[in-house]
């Protein structure tokens, strides 16, 4: 955990609504299993509709395997480099249409996807046009990343050493395990959003 006196810590039962107070959020894990049981606490308390980009595929093995059961209101999507633009286009019209939660699982997973000569370019470009259109529609766009903090650079994607998505729009969340209870805590506020 961060050694900042500013940091807050927010109660996994809670946190549902303390991200829709901000259309784009980053959650950062250093472990793949931390991620998946907080996305799925996440999802038990979501009641709109969830647009769920399964990147890791982590997710939906746990679906399919009955590990995780897959509510009603999640639409899941598990892109591969061919059929990505096509997905992309229908949750654009999905969240233009109707409130939503977006959640992008992994951002490590959608660099993989992507092998375009500028992908850390093109990685912000989707996540901020997901992010117009849902504040149009006041949804929420949710990015989970694998990372690790490290003391001159601050978080990075695990294991590459890409560096998130960084903005001052952002809200940045980081889970951790501590004994069998998750933790939250706020990194970085997008002051313009929280009221």
């Amino acid at each position: 955990m961060d050694k900042n006196p500013d940091q807050r810590t927010i109660q996994v039962n809670k946190v549902e609504k303390y991200l829709e107070q901000n259309t784009l959020s980053s959650i950062l894990c250093k472990e793949p299993f931390v991620k998946a049981a907080f996305l799925s606490e996440l999802i038990k308390q979501i009641e709109t509709p969830i647009v769920y980009i399964d990147f890791d595929l982590l997710y939906t093995g746990y679906c399919k395997a009955g590990i995780i059961e897959k509510k009603e209101n999640v639409s899941l999507f598990y892109p591969d480099k061919d059929g990505w633009k096509q997905i992309l286009e229908k949750v654009l019209v999905m969240i233009s249409n109707k409130k939503s939660v977006v959640i992008i699982d992994s951002l490590n997973g959608l660099y993989n996807l992507l092998d375009e000569k500028d992908v850390g370019r093109l990685v912000n470009t989707y996540i901020m046009l997901l992010a117009f259109v849902a504040r149009e529609s006041n949804s929420t766009v949710l990015f989970a990343s694998i990372g690790r903090k490290k003391k001159q650079e601050g978080w990075v994607l695990s294991p590459t050493g890409r560096h998130i998505l960084d903005s001052n729009l952002i809200t940045k969340l980081s889970v951790e395990r501590h004994n069998s209870e998750l933790q939250l805590n706020v990194l970085q506020e997008n002051v313009s959003e929280v009221s």
